[in-house]
């Protein structure tokens, strides 16, 4: 038996988490973003394992999102269980309030669109013992031109409506500035706002406390970096237990990584939670490396969840594992677009055992960065080995497919006909935003290029410490040649690096080519370049 964990919990970029227990069960979401289908559901028993199991937003029903829309969509959303329902807030800061709702979270999430608002983020529902629901939420400064303020409104029973025009119960500006992502509890006869603050990178966790859901609040910072290794440390869920050892998730921002997850021990003193262990006597939390496990992964607890999977017909992917063979009728879940899905952009029917990716047309600035159909899922692992078969067919000029390390600044290696030959090129880009009302100027170029003698080649996308990255190709699956200088992983839009595959027309052509995934391995150790 495995007596302690380790942080992180979770190496992938599951931002902004917000969890539950539900009897033995746990789950967590987190934001998606623009990556569709969104709000990932995890399900673990233990909290420590985790499985993806499910998508709660499948899309967004707005013409906009069929198109890459990079830092916009789904932000910081809540989850809570009440009457025997499932409840998913969130907003997306140019659309507005929803609420996802579901009695069985395996199965499918009815959506409402509650209200349509600009500048509302991180929404977060509490019930009071009378059945009286309340909603908290942050503001995002880019739309509303205010921020670090959080307010309260009043909804209807069912959380279906808000009635009021809310409340301001909380004022960081001053002393703890961008205040957002807050969490509404209610323990012991108190409302409790957990909320981060001070910043993604180097912020800290503040929790507020009032007998009255409108206050007045009083404020302590419960968990902080200290002498930790573990910057900012903060935003994520207070998670309560039946023997009373409680339990904090949190996100820690790792640059190209994103922001990964960690689990906190929580102690509770004069009703005030004390999260992770006060190392250095300041009476404030400071992030554990290693912690004795909350539950103890048994066989039992595992065959539980398979059973659970079983009955649902769900494919879980059992994090941190992520390669995909393609042999299953559906999309795996680790798989996400740069957009609302759209059926026509593949098939796993037509040659059975592959993935085929058609070769839709570019958009806007005929760049990946703005390409709605390529195809990527979270990175895992700090350091790790893609290879990728692909076989591009009946291309036309334009045509290319391949791998990539999508962010701000971005790379990704290719397959396409140039002049009649079959060439591997690598390219880079970079995008640069002006605003959030205009479209990202992009740069994008080849830097280097091989003639290679057939369309099938197997590409391969080596990610070192620090987010460097090595691309190679091989024509036998033996000899690898490495191709271009290593380059650098960068985040993207509010989310880390994201790799993944893609077929298109780079010159917005309409292309009859297509190419075949053969398979996409993730090994976590780096194969060929040490």
């Amino acid at each position: 038996m495995i007596s302690t964990y380790e942080n992180p919990i979770l190496k992938g970029d599951f931002s902004d988490p917000d969890a539950i227990r539900v009897g033995a069960d746990f789950y967590m979401i987190s934001s998606s973003f623009t990556y569709f289908p969104g709000l990932p559901l995890l399900h673990s028993k233990d909290l420590v394992h985790w499985n993806i199991v499910n998508y709660i937003a499948k899309e967004l029903p707005f013409e906009a999102y069929n198109h890459t829309m990079h830092k916009k969509g789904i932000w910081a959303p809540s989850i809570r269980y009440y009457n025997g329902e499932y409840y998913v807030y969130v907003c997306t800061p140019d659309e507005g309030l929803f609420l996802y709702k579901t009695k069985d979270p395996f199965g499918e999430w009815s959506s409402y669109h509650v209200l349509r608002i600009t500048g509302w983020i991180d929404p977060c529902p509490v019930w009071n013992e009378e059945g009286n629901a309340y909603l908290v939420h942050a503001f995002a400064g880019s739309r509303a031109g205010i921020n670090s303020m959080l307010f309260i409104h009043r909804m209807n029973n069912e959380g279906t409506k808000i009635i009021d025009n809310g409340r301001l119960v909380f004022d960081g500006r001053d002393n703890h500035h961008t205040t957002e992502g807050p969490k509404a509890y209610r323990k012991n006869g108190y409302y409790y706002m957990m909320a981060p603050a001070g910043g993604v990178p180097s912020g800290w966790q503040l929790v507020m406390r009032s007998k009255h859901i409108y206050g007045p609040y009083e404020v302590k910072i419960t968990l902080h970096q200290g002498d930790s290794v573990i910057n900012g440390p903060h935003q994520g869920a207070y998670i309560e237990m039946e023997d009373g050892n409680d339990w904090f998730v949190h996100f820690q921002d790792r640059g190209a990584y994103g922001r990964i997850t960690h689990l906190q021990p929580v102690r509770w003193e004069e009703d005030w939670p004390l999260m992770g262990v006060d190392t250095n006597g300041d009476g404030i939390g400071e992030p554990v490396l290693s912690y004795s496990v909350p539950i103890e992964q048994t066989e039992e607890l595992r065959n539980q969840c398979k059973q659970i999977y079983k009955e649902y017909s769900i494919k879980a992917i059992a994090l941190p594992e992520i390669s995909d063979d393609f042999t299953c009728e559906k999309l795996g879940l680790q798989w996400q677009w740069q957009a609302n899905p759209n059926s026509n952009w593949y098939s796993l029917s037509q040659n059975p055992g592959y993935l085929r990716l058609f070769a839709y047309k570019s958009e806007r600035t005929h760049s990946l960065f703005h390409a709605p159909w390529f195809l990527s899922h979270l990175m895992q692992q700090e350091t790790f080995c893609i290879t990728t078969k692909v076989t591009l067919n009946h291309c036309e000029n334009g045509d290319r497919a391949g791998i990539a390390m999508m962010g701000y600044q971005y790379s990704y290696l290719a397959i396409e006909q140039d002049q009649g030959q079959n060439v591997v090129k690598r390219y880079r880009g970079i995008a640069k935003e002006y605003s959030i009302y205009e479209q990202e100027l992009v740069e994008e170029v080849c830097d280097e290029s091989f003639v290679v003698k057939g369309n099938e080649i197997i590409l391969c996308m080596e990610v070192m410490k620090e987010g460097i990255i090595q691309y190679s190709y091989s024509e036998d699956g033996e000899v690898f040649q490495t191709i271009g200088n290593t380059v650098s992983a960068t985040p993207g839009g509010w989310t880390g690096a994201r790799p993944g595959i893609f077929c298109g027309n780079f010159r917005g052509q309409v292309s009859a080519g297509y190419a075949d995934f053969e398979y996409y391995h993730v090994n976590n150790e780096i194969k060929y370049h040490k």
